[in-house]
C-alpha cells in the first residue's frame, strides 16, 4: 500500500474520536450548568421555616410577669403507713373466724377477727379463783392470830413488868406480810387468767385490711405463730425520690410538727382512674446510693374511701397498695417571675429578644426548670419580645424582621 493511502485511513479514524470527546465535554458542561441551576433555585417544596431563617424573619412572644408555684414531678410507690403482723397472745386452736378474715377483708377497730378455744382458760380461771379463796382464808386466819399475839404480849408485859423492845416477831408481823403477799399474788393470777380468756377473742387493733391470711379454723397456734398481715386503712404512704436540688422548694414538716401538712401532692393514677390529693409527710433523711435522690414520704388519708360519702367515691379513685403512681409536688411560689418554654432557652441561660428590629442575646437568671418550662427571675422585663424562631447564625445586634406576635399569659398552661 502507498504512503498516501495510509495517511487517509489514519485521518478518517481520528474524526470519530474527536467527536466523542466533544460530546463528553458537552455533557459535563450541561451537568455543571444544571447543578448550578438546581442549587440556585431550590424546589418549591422547601420548608417555609427554612426560608424564614435565611431571610431573617422571626416570630416572637410577649413576656408576661406572674406568680408561679414550683411543680416537681416524680414517681412513687404506694406503701402501708402501718403494717402489723398479727399474732395470738395466747396459744390454742382456732375454733371460729370472721367471714371477713380473707385476703382483702376489712375490719373496724376492735372488730372480732377470730376465736381461740377458751376451754383451757376457763378452767384456769376456776383454779385461780380457788387459789384466791385459799389465800384469802389464810390471810383472815393470820389476822386472828395477830389479835391473839397482841393479847399474849400484853399479859406477858403485865407479869414481868417490862415492856418488850422487839415486838415484830411476837406480834407475827412477818407472818401477816407473807399472808398478805400470797393474797395479792392470787388476785393477780386470777386477773391474768381472766385476761388470757379475753385474749382468746382476737380483735382488729385498728381499721384494717387483711393483706395476707396465715391461719384458719382448726389450726393450733403458739403465741409466736403468725395469724395474718394487717394494714391500716386510715392512711397510706407514697414512697418517692426527689432531686436534692429541689428540696429547697418544698415544705417539709419538722420532727416536732409532723402532723401538720407539708407541700401539697397531686397523685395521678392514670387517665381513667383520675387523681387523689395528699401532702408531703416526712423526709426520710437518706439518699438512694444508685439514683442519688432524696427519699420522702407522702401521706394520703382514707386511701380506700371507707370514710367518704357516695359522692366522694364516685369522683375519687381508691388507692391500691404497691401501685406505681405519678406525683406532682406543689412547692413554694415564685413571685414576679417569667415562665417560658424550655425551647426558648439558648445556650444554657440565654434567650433571644427582638428590640427595635434587632436581635439581642440576653443572659437571664433561671430560678427553676421543670419538664416544660423555665422560670426566670432576672434578665427579662414585662412585655419584652422573646424570639421563638430558630436562627441559623445568630449574631447579637443583627437585623431581624418580626412576622407575628403572641402573648404568654400569666398562669397559662
Amino acid at each position: 500500500m502507498s504512503k498516501n493511502n495510509t495517511q487517509n485511513i489514519n485521518g478518517s479514524e481520528s474524526i470519530p474520536i474527536i467527536i466523542m470527546a466533544l460530546i463528553t465535554v458537552a455533557i459535563l458542561i450541561a451537568a455543571v450548568v444544571l447543578s448550578y441551576i438546581l442549587i440556585s433555585n431550590p424546589a418549591h417544596s422547601e420548608k417555609k421555616e427554612e426560608l424564614q431563617k435565611a431571610s431573617g424573619i422571626v416570630e416572637i412572644e410577649k413576656a408576661v410577669i406572674g406568680d408561679y408555684p414550683v411543680k416537681i414531678e416524680v414517681m412513687g410507690q404506694v406503701i402501708p403507713a402501718h403494717e402489723t403482723l398479727l399474732k395470738s397472745r395466747v396459744p390454742g386452736e382456732i375454733i371460729e373466724v370472721s367471714p371477713n378474715f380473707v385476703p382483702g377483708g376489712l375490719f373496724k377497730k376492735g372488730e372480732f377477727i377470730l376465736k381461740i378455744d377458751p376451754a383451757d382458760y376457763e378452767l384456769d380461771i376456776k383454779v385461780k379463783t380457788a387459789a384466791l379463796n385459799q389465800a384469802m382464808a389464810a390471810y383472815n386466819l393470820e389476822l386472828g392470830q395477830q389479835q391473839i399475839a397482841k393479847d399474849e404480849m400484853k399479859m406477858l408485859e403485865r407479869r414481868t413488868g417490862r415492856k418488850l423492845k422487839n415486838t415484830s416477831l411476837a406480834l407475827r408481823k412477818p407472818q401477816l406480810e407473807q399472808a398478805k403477799a400470797n393474797l395479792e399474788s392470787a388476785k393477780a393470777a386470777l386477773e391474768i387468767a381472766k385476761l388470757n380468756l379475753k385474749r382468746t377473742n382476737v380483735k382488729a387493733p385498728y381499721n384494717a385490711l387483711v393483706k395476707e391470711r396465715l391461719g384458719d379454723i382448726g389450726n393450733i397456734f403458739s403465741s409466736l405463730d403468725k395469724l395474718a398481715m394487717l394494714v391500716n386503712t386510715d392512711k397510706y404512704w407514697i414512697d418517692i425520690e426527689v432531686p436534692i436540688k429541689d428540696i429547697i422548694w418544698l415544705k417539709i414538716p419538722s420532727s416536732d410538727d409532723e402532723y401538720k401538712k407539708g407541700s401539697k401532692a397531686i397523685i395521678k393514677l392514670g387517665k381513667i382512674r383520675g387523681e387523689r390529693e395528699g401532702h408531703l409527710f416526712k423526709q426520710i433523711g437518706s439518699v438512694n446510693p444508685k439514683s442519688r435522690l432524696a427519699s420522702m414520704l407522702i401521706n394520703i388519708n382514707d386511701p380506700l374511701l371507707l370514710n367518704s360519702d357516695t359522692t366522694d367515691k364516685s369522683s375519687k379513685p381508691p388507692i391500691i397498695l404497691g401501685d406505681f403512681v405519678s406525683v406532682t409536688l406543689i412547692g413554694k411560689t415564685l413571685k414576679n417571675a417569667f415562665r417560658i418554654p424550655l425551647s426558648y432557652i439558648r445556650y444554657g441561660s440565654n434567650i433571644w429578644l427582638e428590640k427595635n428590629g434587632k436581635l439581642i442575646i440576653q443572659p437571664v437568671t433561671i430560678a427553676y426548670k421543670d419538664r416544660k418550662y423555665a422560670y426566670i427571675t432576672a434578665g427579662l422585663e414585662h412585655n419584652d419580645h422573646i424570639v421563638t424562631s430558630d436562627i441559623i447564625t445568630p449574631v447579637n445586634g443583627m437585623k431581624i424582621m418580626v412576622k407575628g406576635k403572641h402573648e404568654i399569659m400569666a398562669g397559662e398552661e
